[in-house]
């Protein structure tokens, strides 16, 4: 909505940092040695990861207001050893969230550990952190939190001012990657599940530099700063980036495993678990006397085909329509397709997994995460395909029953303008449940719907800089034919004095949007003929062409003075 604002955004504000009690070990202090499940022997688990942290808990006392017992919105910030709020601007902010997270990445470069309690989408994963687990939905995340930022810094050409501490951290983490350059290290054309030597070290030394970065502002910010020119930042991600991408290649070529499941769909697959092959005690034991260790050696495991995993990486590669169609048709054939339904399951068949992945292994298949459809992951799929604009496979899915109102209300067991949390589906034992909508939730899905609805009435850049740096307006929308005329519906089309048809929206909640089409077809990214824009006085002004110029587009974006809009075609 304000792309001419993005640059003040970014680097003309400040942000603080949020003070949380709760607290990341290091691993020498959360890699356990533990029995297996059957008592044989020994593995290594990743336990109680996080602590509460009483001394920031005591920090945060001195805040509490002696009259009411509340404790001030001033205790939840970190401060400097002055006790003033330590601030970066956003694009600092940005940059290091990018970092952290490059810094956590697996021994083999691929997803982003899991340090915490559980995934960071699918909770229900939450034995995932224990196996020493990683996922790769949150690596593409990354991908794609550091492009934007390269994207930023290379068309401002700011320098970027971040903590001190990070830039300790990014110096490390860049010298371990300079080393490793230097190896000579090359990917095998077939991948070892037992990580290399070279990476493993490379793993260990960022996130020891990590960990480092952790301690050194687990209480405060020196309040120091470096600041990093654009030319270097953006070259400094575009190697991040490289290696990224090496560690998604991997994944792929790794793939999923699971019953019926060889591994060769190419799909990308969601998670990785590591098997610690060769460890030292340190000396160390947890809080229920079990030995701590330090890692020398990995194995990867892999695990079923999710549709988190597919969802996004379309992400990364929306700009490529083929990659998307050709991934599309690879998950329409595989197990995370209930073509019963016609919808797209959480997960695949999860047969002969482990308890150890987490509780969803406790539920019958086809309910709650284990096999059902889980509408907000589903409706995240849906808003790839029309964001990289394949509308025939899109709106084939809307109306083959896929999202809500096109399902059969006596299947789906509630209103057909309510969400539900998952669907129970044909994998489920009882025929009579499949289909059914369980947990009824405003959440999720709903969001994911209103960014659909967005781009379906709207259009993905409303508005937008010319190349004279202008702003302008152009409404762009992807409407079905059956948006205009539909036989099956039963009721008529709606059509202006002209005879086209009409469709019409609310802009804003405010302003009457109505698309005159004169055909009745398919509306997918055409550009509008022309406008006419309606005052609240009753005044219209007619706008040829595609685009809404500068004044007036102000004017819409306000919301000021604007009764309507029609668009013609």
């Amino acid at each position: 909505i304000y792309p001419d604002g993005e640059e003040t955004l970014m680097y003309d504000n400040e942000l603080r940092y949020f003070f949380s009690t709760a607290t990341v070990k290091p691993r020498s202090d959360k890699y356990v040695l533990s029995l297996t499940f059957d008592g044989k022997s020994h593995h290594v688990q990743q336990l109680d990861s996080t602590f509460f942290d009483d001394e920031k808990a005591d920090e945060q006392e001195a805040f509490r207001n002696v009259n009411t017992g509340i404790i001030g919105i001033d205790a939840y910030w970190q401060r400097t050893e002055k006790g003033v709020a330590f601030k970066s601007s956003p694009i600092a902010k940005l940059f290091l969230l990018g970092a952290i997270k490059y810094a956590t990445r697996d021994a083999w470069g691929m997803g982003v550990e899991y340090e915490g309690g559980r995934p960071g989408w699918n909770d229900a994963m939450n034995g995932l952190p224990g196996m020493v687990g990683s996922g790769m939905p949150e690596t593409y995340e990354m991908y794609l939190l550091l492009k934007y930022v390269k994207k930023v810094v290379d068309k401002y050409d700011r320098a970027v001012v971040i903590p001190a501490e990070l830039n300790k951290m990014v110096v490390s983490v860049n010298k371990a990657l300079d080393k490793l350059e230097k190896s000579g290290y090359k990917d095998p054309e077939d991948l070892p599940f037992d990580v290399p030597e070279p990476l493993f070290e490379y793993w260990d030394v960022v996130a020891s530099a990590r960990e480092n970065y952790r301690n050194d502002v687990q209480y405060y910010f020196s309040g120091n700063t470096t600041t990093i020119e654009a030319s270097e930042m953006s070259d400094m991600i575009d190697r991040w980036l490289d290696q990224i991408e090496l560690g998604m290649t991997r994944a792929i070529k790794f793939g999923s495993h699971g019953y019926m499941d060889d591994g060769t769909s190419g799909i990308p697959p969601s998670y990785f678990s590591y098997n610690v092959t060769k460890w030292t005690k340190n000396k160390g034991k947890n809080d229920v006397g079990l030995p701590l260790v330090n890692a020398r050696a990995m194995k990867v495991g892999r695990f079923p085909l999710f549709l988190e995993g597919p969802v996004r990486q379309m992400k990364t590669i929306i700009d490529d329509k083929k990659k998307l169609q050709s991934l599309y048709k690879k998950v329409l054939t595989t197990g995370i397709r209930d073509d019963k339904l016609k919808m797209y399951l959480l997960s695949a068949d999860l047969k002969g997994q482990s308890y150890d992945m987490g509780r969803m292994m406790a539920f019958a298949p086809g309910w709650l995460e284990n096999q059902s459809v889980w509408m907000h992951m589903s409706y995240k799929y849906y808003l790839e395909l029309i964001r990289g604009e394949l509308f025939e496979e899109f709106f084939s899915e809307m109306k083959g029953g896929g999202m809500l109102p096109y399902m059969d209300p006596d299947v789906y067991g509630r209103s057909l303008m309510e969400c539900s949390s998952f669907i129970a589906s044909s994998h489920f034992p009882d025929p009579d449940t499949q289909g059914r909508g369980f947990s009824a939730r405003l959440s999720g899905s709903t969001a994911e719907f209103l960014s659909i609805w967005k781009l379906m009435f709207i259009g993905p850049k409303p508005f937008f800089l010319d190349d004279n740096g202008d702003l302008k307006m152009q409404l762009i929308p992807a409407l079905p034919e059956f948006f205009f005329k539909d036989d099956e519906s039963g009721t008529d089309p709606t059509f202006d004095d002209d005879g086209n048809y009409v469709v019409s929206f609310k802009l804003f909640a405010s302003i009457i949007v109505t698309y005159h089409n004169p055909t009745g077809s398919n509306m997918f990214r055409v550009k509008p003929s022309s406008y006419t824009v309606t005052m609240d006085d009753g005044e219209t002004v007619k706008v040829d062409g595609p685009e809404i110029p500068t004044k007036l587009a102000k004017q819409i974006r306000k919301v000021y003075g604007v009764a309507s809009i029609d668009v013609y075609f």
